[in-house]
């Protein structure tokens, strides 16, 4: 038996190859993964090493400006501020950043550690996306995006992300 295809007949299977394509190709996309932001505001880990999963991610990049307006970036002297610069502080104002670190998206543990062995573990579900985590030193909280958790040292600290 011989088949015959129409003019027709292909068409309608081209259009149906067209529409039908988008769905059976999704299967092989790459999720998309997740991005972090670690920011320490205060002295407190604001050099610490980052693991995550037990592994090392990298070190946070420390900045301190004195009161005289010495600007120290991982402990070497950069720049002085301009006398009456209206950002120097009246204490030693000390931040540690990290940027965007790269991971699959799911359950992770992000470890911060001082040299001298001082710890927060922080336990998260990551979602797909950009996740801005910010640890406030002096008053011991951890901020993930917009949700604000009790963080004391030396503790773990379950976070529960949105999807």
């Amino acid at each position: 038996m011989k088949a015959v295809f129409t003019g027709k007949m292909i068409t309608i299977a081209l259009c149906l190859g067209v529409v039908l394509s988008p769905l059976f190709l999704q299967g092989c996309k790459k999720p998309e993964p997740a991005r972090i932001i670690i920011v320490v505001e205060g002295q407190l880990f604001s050099d610490a090493m980052v693991l995550v999963d037990g592994k090392q991610a990298g070190k946070l990049v420390q900045t301190l400006i004195t009161p005289e307006g010495k600007l120290y970036i991982d402990g070497i002297h950069t720049a002085t501020l301009p006398a009456g610069h209206r950002d120097i502080p009246e204490r030693d104002d000390y931040e540690g950043t990290l940027d965007s670190m790269e991971m699959k998206a799911g359950e992770h543990t992000i470890l911060l550690q001082t040299e001298d062995g001082k710890t927060l573990e922080i336990k998260a579900d990551i979602s797909p996306g950009r996740h801005l985590v910010t640890y406030l030193s002096d008053e011991e909280k951890l901020t993930w995006n917009n949700t604000k958790i009790d963080a004391v040292p030396g503790t773990t600290v379950t976070v529960k992300t949105a999807n």
